[in-house]
């Protein structure tokens, strides 16, 4: 090769390098720093698998460059220093809100606007570069040096500043014990409480009174209590998870985390069943295990994609979604749909055993399948298993059959009832199996969601007045709760008591006996007739809602007869950010 071509080559291969730094590094580790909890693998173990395709693409780049001639290679080495400046004005200036990537479908169409902007800009500096080569080559070419310069200064800075937290996170070591553990249930007491992301109660009135299928569910659920006029705390999980736990609620009054870290560290069900002797047993998706996980716990267990159990599979799977992340923010809109991939992401579908096994429904009834086929009753102390699953909750993807349908589906009553229908199905088949091994008379059972699933609801009454509200409201405030003490038998009842998600602590103190007062009342002590007025929430969601200081503001509503009653619902204070509180 002449001494021209290898000057050609070293060229492309240091803007080539800062191409790939910004793909495999920079961008991944700003969204592994702000999504800590969404990850098992430390960054370094992430980065290892970075390491071939980054070099493989600097490769290309400084090959393709090689054999160009001279006038075009020029041309080229612009072209490459023009995209990095690109890649990071998309990644830090053109960070449109889609909001948080939990299973909620991306509106396209709405927000084309968006796909202009982004196109504009990239074939305006992309045509002004090639034409203007010349003059403002070398200008661009320097530019984009200095601005990798500047984020590997910022990413040096970022590390350092989280050092700690990256160590923690390096030093975790990956066990299949958490999996075997909950596995293995006591031969003595149980309790199982399964939340059910996103499952509206009117939706399993329908499922279990269906006429075909409602007796098998009907029977599975024997001794259960199932509390029609459940009231939601709020329309989304991010607050839902401290009130569900200590009945304490939210009000915009100090910054998120500090609430969820003293509440969830306080005064909660999980805490005083752990103080009682209880040992306790997390399950679910990474971020909300991590929220959890701030309580007393004795195994935390994140069911992975693709239902894979080991380290290595873990990694990979960690590695294919960061990267997706990575390319979703660097790619102008109308790109990034095809990185979404209608929820099954472009990566991880290529890396995938199975290209729909990264959707939530299907790995966490997976994981439910895992439970029940192996399923033991030989832990001596007493048990409380808490799994928060991703099942009834968007992306609607099943058939009637309890299979991928192909595409996700819209969110309409029908394809929700479908999805919630298949998830009771996995978890009457665990039931089934606690009674096989004679465990589940003296269970107690907790069946309920932290919110409805965003459709209308079936039986809602009245106009809306006093307040002006919208369908989606009720529905989020209408949130399953089905309860089963232990020793309690007959067929499924159903309670018009007035309960609220808050009285879930109380009740559970309550039945189990511990030694702790919690807000909110047993559900099993209200009466179907009690007045008593109930309050829900409602805020805008955004796109940093799980890592913004204060939430937007906060609506309040104060609900004095039935749920399903609109006339019943009227305006309650607002409460906005740093305590500010608008009385109504």
């Amino acid at each position: 090769m002449s001494r021209g071509r290898e000057l050609q080559t070293v060229k492309a291969m240091g803007l080539g390098a800062i191409l790939a730094f910004n793909v495999f590094l920079f961008v991944p580790f700003t969204l592994y720093v702000g999504n800590l909890d969404e990850f098992i693998a430390s960054f370094s173990t992430i980065l290892t698998f970075y390491i071939r395709p980054a070099i493989f693409f600097i490769a290309a780049l400084s090959l393709i460059g090689a054999f160009l001639t001279k006038s075009v290679f020029h041309r080229y080495l612009i072209l490459l220093a023009a995209i990095s400046l690109l890649f990071w004005i998309q990644g830090n200036m053109l960070v449109w809100d889609y909001g948080l990537m939990n299973g909620r479908g991306i509106d396209w169409a709405r927000d084309s606007w968006r796909g202009w902007v982004d196109l504009g800009i990239w074939f305006g500096v992309i045509l002004i570069a090639i034409v203007f080569h010349r003059r403002i080559g070398r200008p661009i070419v320097y530019l984009a040096v200095a601005t990798f310069s500047l984020q590997l200064i910022v990413a040096l800075v970022v590390g350092i500043q989280n050092r700690p937290v990256l160590a923690e996170k390096a030093d975790k070591k990956f066990s299949t014990d958490a999996l075997v553990e909950m596995q293995r249930f006591s031969s003595r007491k149980n309790v199982l409480h399964i939340v059910l992301d996103g499952f509206q109660s009117d939706i399993f009135e329908e499922i279990v009174s269906d006429r075909e299928d409602g007796a098998r569910f009907r029977s599975a659920l024997k001794g259960f209590v199932f509390f029609r006029e459940n009231l939601g705390v709020f329309s989304y999980t991010h607050m839902t998870i401290p009130a569900l736990l200590s009945g304490k609620i939210y009000r915009n009054h100090m910054p998120t985390d500090r609430f969820i870290d003293k509440t969830i560290g306080g005064k909660t069900i999980l805490n005083a069943a752990h103080n009682a002797g209880y040992e306790i047993d997390l399950a679910g998706a990474a971020l909300l295990v991590g929220m959890y996980a701030k309580g007393s716990y004795t195994n935390a267990y994140n069911i992975p994609v693709n239902s894979h159990v080991t380290k290595p599979e873990y990694e990979r799977d960690d590695s294919a979604k960061l990267l997706d992340l990575a390319l979703f923010r660097l790619v102008p809109h109308f790109l990034k749909r095809h990185v979404y991939g209608d929820q099954l992401w472009l990566v991880q579908s290529l890396l995938s055993d199975s290209k729909y096994m990264q959707l939530q429904f299907f790995s966490h009834n997976a994981f439910l399948r895992q439970m029940k086929d192996n399923m033991s009753a030989n832990r001596s102390t007493p048990v409380y298993k808490l799994f928060h699953l991703m099942l009834s909750h968007e992306p609607m993807v099943a058939n009637e059959n309890c299979e991928y349908a192909g595409r996700v589906l819209p969110t309409v009553r029908a394809t929700v009832e479908i999805q919630a229908k298949c998830s009771l199905i996995e978890v009457i088949g665990l039931l089934e199996r606690m009674k096989e091994l004679g465990i589940y008379d003296d269970a107690m059972i907790i069946l309920q969601a932290d919110h409805g699933a965003w459709v209308q609801p079936a039986g809602l009454v009245g106009d809306g007045k006093p307040i002006v509200m919208t369908i989606r409201h009720v529905a989020q405030a209408l949130p399953l709760m089905a309860i089963k003490r232990p020793g309690a038998d007959g067929s499924l009842q159903m309670s018009l008591a007035p309960s609220s998600i808050i009285d879930t602590p109380a009740t559970v103190a309550s039945v189990l006996g511990l030694n702790e007062e919690f807000d909110g009342v047993s559900v099993f002590d209200l009466r179907p007739d009690e007045a008593r007025e109930r309050r829900t929430y409602t805020y805008e969601y955004s796109r940093n809602e799980w890592t913004r200081e204060y939430l937007t503001p906060i609506q309040e509503f104060i609900v004095s007869g039935s749920v399903f009653d609109t006339a019943t619902w009227r305006y309650g204070d607002q409460f906005l950010p740093n305590g500010v509180v608008k009385k109504r």
